[in-house]
């Protein structure tokens, strides 16, 4: 199974936080409240297996999957703005509870830069 993934609108969390300054925006449940999931995202776990036209890896606004963007749906769901379109709004890798406090720590972003090497974290 791969690793867990979720997603992070930097722009919309800073913004969140600063007019929320004790309230947490980038852990906990806003992760999963975010559509988090990273959908088809099999972190971690190799090839991507398939035949090539089954994927496109340039369907990003013309980026590559270098990271994934994302967005949460109906918009960003944490404050104003643009989402899905620009690298601070991307799917990322995370490891669960590393500080014994319910929390998760950020291990990379996910990324699909080639389907040999499958989903990685960068």
């Amino acid at each position: 199974m791969g690793n867990p993934t979720a997603f992070y609108d930097d722009a919309a969390i800073a913004s969140r936080a600063g007019e929320l300054p004790n309230a947490s925006f980038d852990n906990g449940t806003n992760l999963g409240g975010s559509n988090a999931c990273g959908l088809g995202i099999n972190q971690g776990e190799g090839a991507v297996v398939g035949e090539p036209q089954q994927f496109t890896l340039l369907d990003q606004h013309g980026n590559a999957r270098a990271a994934q963007i994302s967005q949460h749906i109906g918009g960003s769901g944490l404050g104003a703005g643009t989402s899905g379109t620009s690298p601070d709004a991307v799917v990322r890798e995370v490891a669960n509870d590393v500080a014994g406090d319910g929390s998760v720590a950020v291990v990379g972003n996910s990324t699909l830069a080639t389907l040999g090497a499958g989903w990685t974290a960068v």
